[in-house]
């Protein structure tokens, strides 16, 4: 039934009124505008996922690499330890050498087993190399001064002599001297005291040598001056009766010659082609060059060696000196030092 208060008309109108905005004739806008919406969001999710893709994948290199990084410290790790121990057996046998040789020698000379160079031979997945080298043939630098810290006249003109030899300045020993003696009166024409040394941070030592390189820190020296001297003298401990010997079964013509001012290189030629001596008086007898000189440094043993060993496994390269004191029953290790810049054992011996 039809409401009394609205009229036929009314109701005619209402149902032919027109939709609102809204209708079904704005449905495909409407649709489009939802795709749009939609490619909006898929594209936005795209790139989230894409970027998380790249930061995954920075995070997997960088943990690749700390990787990496973690297993060559080990294996570098690794293989030092075997170059140490390498190193060590290598040292082992060259005491073992030594002493087996004053059990069947009563001298010691350069045709003897301990002073031939062994090969490098393979140990592991490495090598190992190792030198004996007695440290008689060389002229000790601490026989500068003695136990009281004064210089010796006598021992001070033998190392002038070799440096005269190798075109070296000949006064720098009298630095060399100041370093050591105790006093503080400056030595010779070219002496080097405390105020030589204003513009270093150190004082001058007042002490014998304790390593080889610690010439450079003395005024006057440097690296090449350092290296020339290296193949004739060294820096050992002083024996208690205050004199290092002199092997002449070992030493060469320039050590013999400085020691032995009257000896000419022919005679220190002739000399070294009759070794090895069993004594020092056969050795020397009926010599004129050796008139008013004294012998008592001089000997055919030799007590204190130096075994330079090297060690490669991997990247590791391991190079070592020790310093062995040989008396009769007895081996015993004195110093050593490790470092991956000395030089490499050579192929055969220059010494």
């Amino acid at each position: 039934m039809v409401d009394a208060g609205i009229s036929g008309r009314t109701i005619m109108n209402l149902l032919h009124s027109k939709r609102p905005a809204d209708d079904l004739s704005n449905q495909p806008d409407r649709l489009n505008q939802r795709d749009v919406n939609t490619g909006h969001q898929r594209g936005a999710a795209l790139i989230i996922v894409l970027g998380l893709v790249a930061l995954i994948s920075t995070w997997a290199i960088d943990a690749l690499y700390e990787d990496n990084i973690a297993l060559r410290r080990a294996e570098n790790s690794d293989n030092a330890l075997h170059a140490q121990q390498a190193s060590q057996s290598a040292l082992i046998l060259s005491a073992q050498i030594l002493s087996e040789d004053i059990k069947e020698s009563q001298t010691d000379d350069l045709e003897e087993a301990w002073a031939q160079q062994a090969q490098a031979f393979p140990i592991d997945d490495g090598i190992v190399q190792g030198l004996i080298i007695d440290t008689n043939r060389f002229l000790n630098l601490n026989d500068l001064v003695d136990k009281n810290g004064l210089a010796k006249p006598l021992f001070e003109t033998t190392i002038k002599a070799l440096f005269t030899q190798l075109d070296l300045d000949a006064s720098l020993v009298d630095a060399l001297i100041d370093w050591m003696d105790r006093d503080s009166n400056t030595h010779g024409s070219n002496g080097a005291e405390d105020s030589s040394y204003y513009d270093h941070d150190y004082h001058v030592k007042n002490a014998r040598l304790d390593r080889w390189h610690e010439l450079l820190l003395i005024r006057g020296f440097n690296a090449e001056i350092v290296a020339t001297l290296e193949p004739y003298c060294i820096v050992r401990k002083v024996p208690l009766n205050d004199i290092s010997s002199i092997n002449i079964n070992t030493a060469s013509a320039q050590v013999l010659m400085a020691r032995i001012p009257n000896m000419t290189a022919s005679d220190a030629e002739i000399f070294i082609t009759g070794r090895p001596f069993q004594s020092v008086s056969q050795a020397l007898q009926s010599h004129t060059w050796l008139a008013g000189i004294p012998t008592t440094d001089l000997s055919v043993t030799s007590d204190i060696f130096m075994v330079r060993t090297q060690a490669s496994f991997g990247r590791v390269n391991l190079r070592e000196i020790f310093m062995l004191e040989r008396q009769p029953g007895i081996v015993k290790l004195l110093s050593f030092e490790r470092n991956h810049s000395f030089q490499a054992l050579p192929s055969t011996s220059t010494y």
